[in-house]
């Protein structure tokens, strides 16, 4: 198996087993990449240690992976709740169960 295999399969397993500590990641990622992604804040941070726009971009894709992990949290969530569904039932909108 190679790296990028065992890499998926450890996120997807942390994602399903432990979805709350996730999404505070995934909150984490977006606000620190939008914080650096602002152009006051990447000209301060670029001076003493990287170039601006490399800064901002670097905040540009944290905001995208912390947008695509809370994505892939919602997903698993709204999967689960699917496989817990009981056979026979529909979920209506206020969330009761009715016999199809």
């Amino acid at each position: 198996m190679s790296l990028k295999l065992y890499a998926r399969k450890a996120l997807y397993y942390l994602i399903r087993k432990h979805p709350r500590a996730m999404s505070i990641v995934s909150l984490v990622l977006i606000r620190v990449g939008r914080f650096a992604s602002h152009p006051v804040i990447a000209a301060i941070i670029g001076v003493t240690i990287l170039p601006p726009r490399v800064v901002q971009a670097a905040g540009a894709m944290t905001v995208t992976v912390g947008e695509w992990l809370g994505a892939a949290v919602d997903s698993a969530a709204a999967e689960g709740e699917a496989q817990a569904q009981p056979r026979g039932q529909a979920a209506l909108e206020d969330d009761d169960a009715v016999e199809c």
